[in-house]
């Protein structure tokens, strides 16, 4: 359901309804969006307003159960305290997230929340997988410390990338850049790094359609582009170092699969003038990578430094199953 909720999210997004209804929590002081404007008399857009209204009840409702299910574990005396904790960060991360869901309204789409409300919902996203991973059984997998190590920089790579595409679609960047592999016909087009990452530039407007100029447009999507490269080439790396270990094939198969339709609905995006479908898949494809990724670290359990210092034989029959 939270997966529901962030496509949600990124599709009134998509379909500029972030708006759609002016205030908070209601829609023009109603609880059901009216057909009419209250004060001018003069129509709305419904659809927009819908959007924006069916996106914050299932929010809503998602934060219920995560409210029950909170109750329930701390009931519960079978639970794990770091569990316990795991659940209620989780009901915090809630909280927040209705926050930034005010903001995001009433502050008219400012960039900065909305970058954040969408990394809040990917964030929601993995602390619940943790949690259902660690009430469930997982198989653990023992590998050399550098190999889990070297997963988490992965992991961070990701989410700073998944930060560049939420900066990128919050700027209204998406087609800064209406070719490919080129911009604009150049392999590197000017660029205005100070104007399209300056995070204390935050005015009193509506940003609606974006604010920023041509070329940091360009700058923030070609951005975007370059990480994805280095990206691309971390995930195929932590690929080739695991995949010795007969238990996490599936997993990598799976991740690198999904790096494969990510880089595909990025270029199709482009060329293909940001269609909604695939604008929306390439949101969703980049919550199931990350959640892959988790899901990938969650199993491996560092082998100790001095079993790691043991003869090449040892670590070898740690691999074969």
């Amino acid at each position: 359901m939270a997966l529901v909720v962030v496509t949600l999210g990124a599709l009134t997004r998509l379909l500029d309804a972030g708006l759609g209804c002016p205030d908070w929590p209601g829609c023009y002081g109603q609880l059901i969006p009216p057909q009419l404007h209250p004060e001018t008399t003069t129509a709305i857009d419904s659809h927009k307003a819908w959007m924006e209204m069916t996106h914050r009840y299932i929010a809503g409702l998602l934060g219920l159960l995560i409210l029950v299910l909170t109750f329930c574990v701390e009931k519960s005396n079978s639970v794990a305290t770091h569990t316990r904790w795991l659940c209620r960060g989780v009901l915090m991360l809630v909280i927040a997230q209705a926050l930034f869901g005010m903001w995001t309204v009433t502050m008219q789409l400012l960039p900065q929340i909305v970058t954040l409300h969408l990394l809040g919902g990917m964030a929601l996203l993995s602390l619940l997988l943790l949690l259902f991973l660690q009430l469930s059984k997982t198989t653990p997998v023992t590998v050399a410390p550098q190999g889990r190590k070297f997963s988490i920089i992965v992991l961070l790579f990701l989410i700073t990338q998944i930060t560049l595409g939420g900066w990128t679609s919050s700027h209204y960047a998406g087609l800064a850049c209406p070719d490919f592999p080129t911009c604009h016909g150049k392999w590197l087009p000017a660029l205005d790094l100070q104007q399209a990452f300056n995070l204390s530039d935050i005015q009193t407007t509506n940003y609606e359609g974006g604010i920023l100029s041509s070329d940091a447009r360009v700058t923030i999507h070609v951005v975007h582009r370059l990480f994805a490269l280095l990206v691309v080439f971390s995930i195929m790396l932590l690929a080739v170092r695991l995949w010795g270990y007969t238990l996490l094939r599936k997993q990598l198969l799976v991740i690198l699969s999904l790096t494969l339709i990510q880089v595909s609905l990025g270029i199709s995006n482009v060329l293909l003038l940001l269609p909604l479908s695939l604008a929306l898949l390439h949101n969703t494809g980049a919550a199931l990578l990350l959640l892959s990724l988790i899901h990938l670290i969650f199993r491996l359990q560092p082998k100790p430094q001095s079993l790691w210092q043991q003869p090449h034989h040892n670590l070898e029959m740690d691999r074969v199953i």
